[in-house]
């Protein structure tokens, strides 16, 4: 009887979970349908909002991450960055339980950007240079933004301001080392991952092998940040985030404040250059473009998820770790704001 009763609840919940799928794929297939009339009803705003995408990945990331993830990728197969990481390693494994050449994945992370610290990751696992245990605690303070970014399209180019983009900059990468440290202890649940068998390239093909791969990746990332571009505009054009501001206003919050906010957890650049032309003062408008950058966006999440998947990284682990890491910037760089701006 007791058997038969846990059969009919196993039945009824496995149900509910199927009911609940099947309504989740009937709402992303309307939002998806709301998009496409969105672009039709008007083409020429949302050709100029796509080219405003492209502009910025063509003139801001693609000169920073594109050099980086060719060489990087060079010295992670010769062997000696591991070599040369054993220098840092008693520290990554004494602060971060974590090997010697998570130093290097950090490194790259902030002179290059997003996300550069998930491919790097990627890269050492399916190398066999990490567990699958320690590429997660490394993604908890590799997944980091650049400077060029940050001090120079964010900084300059929206605060107008290159002290607040030193700010955004000291904060995000002292976050980050904090952020790692609480992880320290992360161990997801174990599961068996078969990895793919990779040919060894010959070494005259290794550099066109590598060419390819990393326009490919450049190109996945400037198809993200284009389509969140786009659908940050057409929320914005629906009005579905008008209750959501109407409350914000009536807490003293300008909209542009709040639609930077919620436009920024799409796509952080959209975001921060809303929050840019609010009427705050610097350094709230400081903070809370720290606090996006550092989150990252879904644009970021999904272009991290793209490398991220050889191992399976889990996405609660990830979006917790990111949302740490965001409020963890904004606290240190509300601080430095008040202080020096």
């Amino acid at each position: 009887m007791n058997k038969a009763n846990l059969s009919n609840k196993a039945r009824l919940f496995f149900s509910k979970v199927a009911k609940i799928k099947l309504r989740a794929k009937l709402f992303f297939a309307i939002f998806l349908v709301v998009l496409i009339i969105a672009i039709v009803s008007s083409p020429e705003k949302y050709i100029s909002v796509a080219l405003k995408g492209i502009l910025i990945w063509g003139t801001q990331i693609l000169p920073a991450l594109f050099p980086f993830m060719i060489f990087t990728k060079l010295l992670v197969e010769t062997g000696y960055v591991k070599e040369a990481s054993r220098l840092f390693s008693p520290m990554t494994k004494k602060f971060y339980h974590a090997p010697g050449i998570s130093s290097y994945v950090f490194l790259m992370s902030i002179l290059s950007g997003y996300p550069l610290g998930a491919k790097l990751t990627s890269d050492l696992y399916s190398g066999n240079y990490i567990s699958r245990a320690e590429a997660h605690r490394i993604v908890s303070f590799t997944s980091n933004s650049g400077p060029m970014f940050i001090v120079g399209t964010v900084g300059v180019g929206m605060l107008l301001s290159k002290q607040a983009g030193y700010v955004i900059l000291i904060s995000h990468i002292l976050a980050a080392l904090i952020n790692g440290f609480i992880y320290r202890n992360y161990s997801p649940r174990e599961i068996t991952l078969e990895k793919k068998f990779k040919p060894k390239i010959k070494t005259e093909d290794f550099l066109t092998e590598t060419m390819m791969s990393s326009i490919s990746s450049c190109l996945l990332i400037g198809g993200y940040i284009t389509i969140f571009f786009i659908v940050g505009e057409v929320l914005l054009s629906i009005g579905i985030f008008s209750p959501l501001t109407w409350l914000f206003e009536n807490f003293g919050i300008e909209k542009s404040l709040s639609n930077g906010v919620i436009i920024g957890l799409f796509e952080m650049t959209g975001g921060c250059l809303l929050i840019s032309g609010s009427a705050a003062c610097l350094a709230v408008k400081t903070a809370l473009c720290s606090l996006l950058i550092s989150f990252g966006g879904l644009a970021i999440s999904f272009q991290a998820f793209a490398f991220l998947k050889n191992f399976e990284v889990s996405k609660k682990f990830y979006f917790l770790q990111k949302t740490t890491h965001a409020l963890l910037t904004f606290l240190i760089c509300l601080g430095f704001g008040f202080l020096l701006l």
